[in-house]
């Protein structure tokens, strides 16, 4: 796609590039400082002193002499000392923009960078026979904000959910439910229930050798295809995954796969074996596969001596599987922070044993959350967060807030706008920072209709079509054609933030940076607020204005729609 910025930079390029006096690969442009009134520069210093003059000179002589194409995006070219400054021409930029976003819609920033590549992306991993609390929270939604960014650039992404469903501590699940029975109740009631028959197991168990050796059992007859343990796993299995797709569809999330690490068991002899033949493990006098000396990370084990397998074997069965399978260029693992030494030794591992030549293995880590008071959230603490718990308080927050703000609305428009605020709020309170941080569960910012907020975003979305449907109430709603009517500085900066969304996709992906999305959002919303108060649109001075403006404001609402969804937040028409 022909996207109004790239044509920018291919035109001042070729501009500098017909004068016959820098070499294209000196030419290395860059953005202006902010207090520079240009929107592309070339520091002179690399030509100039090839060429044996100075910097100033080289950029006035420059000046003069480029020709600029008459119906380009390029409006003007100065000199400034030792730069060379470009800028944007108002009229055209706005003419390419709105065009732009109108023929692609809902698509606006598609690319095909990723074209004929395969992106295999590792989140969610909820544990079986357990609710999805705060922790799984992030690696969902920056998974998928992640899956949403590179589809969007053309890759062909695979979303794994690869569940906890095997091994020791699964034997202790198991253990419990025949200590005490399975649950009568459903959905996440059931699954509570669930944790806490583990919780007095695992608590009994630290005093009775017995129990623990129990559980260790179930977990090998589980390994070993045990009629009994299959169905009471395939049970737990398929309670946790409805509850869990309850919440997938409230975030938006939709992942390809879901192979638990039940799925690999046949395969982890082969993986042993494999790790033993390329002499990066053995077998020790006790009868475990031991891997040490490896990139100097600290010695682990890929099988206890019982002959039972741990996480680290699934992992590796993991990855061969999915080069096999999805021939992937990368992987991308979206995991907490306290996981990096174990990923680390996993990718190194599989390295020594000769896989994943050419492919980009990626550790995607985050921070903890904390609550209003600072504290991490965490069982033992007794603050943990569930997810559905979650998302209902932060849904019924919503809700009085529009109650409050929008009574006239119908009640079941009034849920579904909660519903997607809430949601919503919750998601880029997430997202709008780096993944590593560490993030706080702050309800008056994250609902907060004023700052860097989803609330704000959607208010500017909603803003924008409110816009738009009185226009066509008062029989003057068409969109007119007169787009060099938008030179207003205001009209200028807002069109140079609509244009910048392709560029932001490329960022995204690059830094695996789902806030690069989130802050264009935000620049954008309020460079529309800018707008909205400096250039009426109503209330135009002339028809064909009030025309042009109208279109900048329906591109204005498209774009942020489409960078909400690319986040996985919903945007209302009405709040």
């Amino acid at each position: 796609m022909d996207y109004a910025l790239e044509r920018f930079t291919a035109e001042v390029t070729a501009a500098i590039a017909a004068t016959g006096r820098v070499p294209l690969d000196v030419i290395e442009l860059t953005t202006p400082k902010a207090n520079i009134p240009a929107d592309l520069a070339l520091p002179m210093f690399k030509a100039a002193k090839a060429l044996g003059v100075s910097p100033p000179q080289l950029a006035a002589e420059l000046a003069a002499s480029i020709q600029l194409p008459a119906t380009g995006l390029v409006g003007s070219v100065e000199a400034t000392g030792p730069f060379l400054n470009f800028s944007l021409n108002p009229e055209r930029l706005a003419q390419h923009v709105l065009a732009t976003i109108q023929a692609q819609g809902d698509a606006y920033g598609a690319q095909t960078l990723g074209a004929d590549q395969t992106v295999v992306v590792d989140y969610s991993a909820p544990n079986i026979a357990k609710r999805m609390h705060v922790g799984h929270i992030r690696s969902t939604i920056i998974g998928q904000a992640l899956v949403n960014i590179y589809r969007a650039l053309g890759y062909r992404v695979i979303g794994d959910n690869h569940l906890g469903d095997w091994g020791k501590q699964f034997g202790v699940v198991l253990a419990a439910i025949e200590r005490e029975g399975k649950p009568t109740t459903e959905g996440e009631v059931a699954l509570a229930d669930l944790e806490a028959q583990y919780a007095r197991y695992a608590a009994a168990a630290k005093d009775d050798p017995a129990l623990d050796e129990h559980a260790r059992h179930w977990s090998l007859r589980l390994e070993q295809g045990d009629a009994d343990a299959r169905a009471l796993w395939q049970w737990c299995v398929d309670l946790t995954m409805t509850a869990a797709q309850r919440n997938y569809d409230r975030l938006s999330v939709k992942i390809d796969h879901a192979y638990g690490e039940s799925f690999y068991e046949p395969m982890l002899a082969d993986v042993i074996a494999q790790a033993q033949a390329a002499g990066v493990a053995f077998r020790d006098e006790g009868g475990a596969v031991v891997v040490e000396n490896l990139q100097k990370l600290p010695t682990f084990l890929l099988q206890r001596s019982d002959g039972g397998t741990l996480y680290m074997t699934r992992d590796v069965a993991t990855i061969v599987f999915r080069l096999r399978e999805f021939a992937p260029r990368a992987l991308i693992y979206v995991v907490g922070e306290p996981q990096t030494l174990h990923l680390r030794q996993l990718f190194a591992l599989v390295e020594a044993m000769g896989y994943g030549a050419g492919v980009t293995l990626t550790h995607v880590a985050f921070g903890t959350i904390f609550d209003a008071k600072g504290m991490p959230l965490s069982t033992r603490r007794g603050n943990m967060v569930y997810l559905e718990a979650l998302l209902d308080d932060a849904v019924a927050r919503a809700l009085a807030v529009v109650e409050q703000k929008s009574p006239e609305l119908p009640e079941a428009e009034k849920l579904a706008v909660a519903e997607a605020v809430g949601v919503g709020a919750v998601v880029y309170n997430d997202l709008y920072q780096d993944p590593k941080r560490n993030i706080t569960l702050d309800w008056e910012r994250m609902l907060a209709t004023e700052g860097n907020s989803a609330t704000y975003l959607q208010y500017s979305h909603a803003r924008c079509v409110s816009i738009l449907r009185r226009a066509n109430e008062d029989g003057g709603g068409g969109v007119g054609d007169a787009l060099t009517l938008l030179t207003h500085p205001a009209e200028t900066r807002l069109l140079k933030h609509l244009a910048r969304l392709p560029e932001a996709l490329r960022e995204a992906a690059a830094r695996h940076a789902p806030f690069v999305i989130a802050d264009w959002c935000y620049a954008t919303a309020r460079e529309f607020g800018v707008f909205f108060e400096q250039c009426p649109v109503l209330r135009a001075e002339t028809p064909a204005l009030r025309g042009a403006r109208l279109r900048l404001v329906a591109a204005t609402a498209s774009a942020l729609r489409r960078g909400l969804a690319l986040l996985g937040i919903r945007a209302p028409e009405r709040m």
